[in-house]
């Protein structure tokens, strides 16, 4: 006789429970794969995000030549990130204070649903503010007299650029090797492109996390030593490229540029409260250690060259140069081999997608004014023929103005028939969008000598030309070869590219050398 075996109750429980756990684990696993990243946001900031503010010294060469702080607050619902920045910025024998102070107002999932921004020189002041609403970005400027709005649309909504550590950290994309797109509102005056992040190797930073005012010596040191463990993440952003240190929680813990100044985190009276009560005794020291930084209008230049020129780049400090950082302003007519910029009158490499247009809320291609006077200089098809007509009109018609009030925007620049180098360049965007050639405003620096100067112009898309091809509407022609691109976003002014500039050195070298 046959006997089948007879599980227990004990055992029928225990492969039950045993099911059940199975179960329950693969249901967790399917709804983990099935859940979109703003639901992974929301849950992961309430559980990991909390008050916090992080200070930083602002190194230029070893010197320190400003302060930075940024603050993450949680609201209800939402979250609120404050990023201000102080450095000293020379002006005559003395040095003067730039300050910016930007507040990005973030949903439960990180989504961005407003800024505000506000920038002070010399007692001059300006406020930027922005506002989401679906797909559409409306940004408004005010600075005494001087006012201006407009409005841009994009495919999904943009994120903002100081939430790109929060968002990186909590959905799991700060593994070594892994990479992703992002479109984030960067720079003032702000624009979005879609920026490439790259994560790359692992590290630990020390920093000192307080201080001790010790009698007898004369400001704060050192109390003590902390540690953290961060991930390198490079990010090519509109307002120019940048390598960021940051934690598991999102926080960031050191910031570089290709030339510019780093964010290296401290305690608040190492980084604050020591630096503004030694600054009067500081100021040669603070520059020696920067470049001499201009403005280059493009007026009256003998430079018009549109010869192949190669540029040594260099930390002034002797530092090694970031070769990865410094890879991503290759593009266009700019090619990068190591520490050498080489800038050619047309575009050599793989062709870039003419897409890459960068969406900038002053650009107000979609005005009236601005589709009128287009009908009336372009009204057909743009070709590099007609360039010239097109730029004698511009430059007949607008003035060049370098006050710190002058129009950036392109409306603003057509309503008065004068705008700075930035406010010309928008318009030329403007105008070639309104006719359907895809155009973007860029930033960069004009290098004579020991001397940075800073300027503005534009790249249009000239097939017949290679590309993307530069022009300078401010002197009415091409664009000479001894403008190096940084940045697709931003303001040109001196006082607000120092960040970009503050440790750089660049060589013209061999044929082709400046003026």
């Amino acid at each position: 006789m046959i006997e089948f075996y007879r599980p227990s109750l004990r055992a029928t429980l225990a492969l039950a429970v045993l099911l059940a756990w199975v179960g329950s684990l693969g249901w967790l696993g399917a709804r983990q794969l099935g859940r979109s990243e703003a639901t992974t946001l929301s849950s992961e900031a309430t559980l990991r995000l909390a008050p916090a503010t992080t200070w930083y010294a602002l190194d230029a060469g070893g010197v320190s030549i400003g302060y930075a702080g940024i603050s993450f607050d949680t609201l209800s619902p939402g979250y609120l990130i404050t990023e201000s920045t102080a450095i000293e910025f020379p002006a005559g024998d003395s040095v003067e204070r730039a300050t910016r102070r930007s507040e990005a107002w973030l949903g439960a999932t990180l989504d961005l649903q407003r800024m505000r921004s506000g920038f002070g020189i010399g007692g001059h002041h300006g406020d930027w503010t922005i506002t989401v609403s679906g797909d559409t970005v409306t940004a408004r400027f005010l600075s005494g007299s001087s006012r201006a709005q407009g409005s841009a649309r994009f495919d999904t909504p943009p994120t903002a650029a100081v939430a790109i550590p929060y968002r990186l950290a909590l959905t799991g994309g700060l593994a070594p090797g892994r990479s992703r797109s992002i479109e984030p509102i960067d720079g003032w005056p702000p624009s979005v492109r879609t920026t490439l992040v790259k994560v790359d190797a692992d590290s630990v930073i020390r920093f000192a996390d307080s201080s001790d005012a010790r009698p007898g010596r004369s400001g704060h040191v050192a109390a003590h030593f902390d540690s953290v463990h961060t991930v390198s993440v490079l990010i090519n952003a509109g307002a120019g490229p940048r390598r960021i240190w940051i934690d598991r929680r999102g926080g960031v813990s050191r910031m570089t540029t290709p030339l510019g100044v780093r964010w290296v985190r401290t305690d608040f009276d190492l980084s604050t409260t020591d630096f503004r009560a030694r600054l009067r005794s500081r100021v040669d020291t603070i520059r020696g250690a920067l470049p001499p930084i201009g403005q280059f209008d493009g007026r009256g230049t003998a430079d018009t060259s549109t010869a192949t020129r190669r540029f040594i780049v260099a930390h002034r400090d002797g530092s090694p140069i970031d070769a990865a950082m410094l890879g991503l302003l290759a593009g266009g007519r700019q090619e990068i081999h190591g520490d050498t910029v080489i800038v050619r009158d047309s575009a050599t490499g793989p062709s870039e997608l003419t897409s890459d247009t960068i969406p900038d809320p002053m650009i107000q291609q979609h005005a009236g004014a601005i589709v009128s006077w287009e009908r009336h200089l372009v009204h057909s098809a743009f070709t590099l023929q007609r360039l010239p007509d097109l730029l004698a009109a511009v430059r007949g018609t607008i003035r060049v103005d370098t006050s710190i009030d002058a129009a950036q925007d392109a409306l603003g620049t057509l309503a008065v028939r004068a705008g700075s180098p930035d406010g010309i360049a928008r318009l030329l965007v403007a105008l070639l969008r309104a006719a359907g050639t895809p155009a973007r405003y860029v930033v960069g620096v004009y290098p004579r000598h020991d001397a940075l100067l800073t300027h503005a112009w534009v790249e249009v898309w000239i097939p017949q030309h290679g590309g993307w091809t530069a022009i300078d509407p401010v002197a009415g022609a091409m664009a000479n070869t001894g403008l190096i691109r940084l940045a697709f976003a931003g303001s040109s002014r001196p006082e607000e590219m120092v960040m970009l500039l503050a440790n750089a050195r660049v060589t013209a070298i061999g044929q082709g050398e400046m003026p």
